[in-house]
């Protein structure tokens, strides 16, 4: 694959990225005559899908709730029933979502079988203009399970920095989430096909959260963090988001990517990170580590509730 087709796949997989989140694990394979991990670190396994990883993949088991693989080619000579056969079928776990990228029609019945007899679906992308319309096709089709069992999932979002306008009409830069669920049609006519119509969600200041923290159980050195259900954090007195440059502050690269277990130093295994990620309530005390001058690590007790 060279020139105009190339330049499509490789869009069309960086527009595919761009839909996934940290809920998700994905992988990238090139291949020809052999196979080729296009990041070699990520060699034989799903990586999660934040944007340290993300960016990695398009440069160079998660969760069982949707399983695909996004076939992006030129062209299929046959269709690989064998394949699917062996490894896919008759469960058909995982969808196979196929790209015809180019204007050459003539491999399009395997490519469109390939996507049909492993419920996925087809898409013929033969310019740049076509790549983003076509790609959302895909979500529609993950998502009809969803709709028919009427799942209203809420999503929160990672940290980010936005500007906010204040009463005052004066502006300041706030750490961010968003909280999000689908919209499903109730129609009666389409409730076997589970139309999704968007996503309906709002803007939350971190800070408005944590203004729910009861701040007088937590005693004089005691302090409240957040986090998401993949351990980042999204706020943490230790949390350094915003660097100076010149008399701007500006967002640090990937600081909504930072883990708890890079700020809250525990001396064993990651009990409390554990724990806060599986939802868990309750009390537990531990050792963690804490640096003090000349970068000198000690011991101190931290009780988390």
């Amino acid at each position: 694959m060279k020139g105009l087709r190339l330049t499509i796949a490789k869009h069309t997989i960086n527009t595919i990225l761009d839909t996934l989140g940290e809920n998700d694990f994905v992988n990238i394979i090139a291949y020809s005559d052999y196979v080729r991990y296009v990041e070699p670190c990520f060699k034989g396994m799903l990586v999660q899908a934040d944007l340290d990883n993300r960016e990695a993949a398009a440069l160079g088991q998660g969760s069982l709730c949707n399983q695909a693989i996004m076939l992006i080619t030129d062209g299929a000579m046959e269709d690989f029933q064998d394949v699917f056969k062996d490894f896919n079928w008759p469960d058909r776990r995982v969808r196979v979502f196929t790209y015809l990228i180019g204007r050459e029609m003539t491999f399009a019945d395997n490519v469109k079988w390939i996507a049909c007899n492993n419920k996925g679906y087809y898409t013929h992308v033969s310019t740049l203009a076509d790549v983003q319309e076509n790609v959302m096709e895909y979500l529609h089709v993950l998502s009809r399970p969803m709709v028919i069992n009427h799942d209203h999932d809420i999503i929160w979002t990672e940290a980010y920095m936005d500007s906010v306008l204040f009463n005052t009409q004066a502006q300041s830069l706030l750490l961010m989430t968003s909280v999000a669920m689908p919209v499903f049609s109730k129609k009666k006519e389409t409730l076997s096909h589970g139309i999704l119509l968007g996503v309906v969600g709002t803007d939350v200041a971190l800070r408005e959260l944590m203004r729910l923290a009861p701040r007088y159980k937590l005693g004089v050195h005691g302090y409240a963090y957040l986090i998401t259900n993949n351990g980042y954090i999204l706020s943490h007195p230790d949390l350094r988001p915003l660097y100076k440059e010149g008399k701007k502050l500006k967002p640090k690269p990937n600081y909504n990517s930072v883990d708890l277990s890079e700020v809250e130093w525990e001396d064993t295994e990651e009990k409390l990170r554990t724990a806060m990620v599986k939802g868990e309530t309750g009390g537990m005390s531990l050792d963690v580590r804490t640096s003090v001058d000349k970068g000198v690590s000690t011991f101190a007790l931290i009780v988390s509730k």
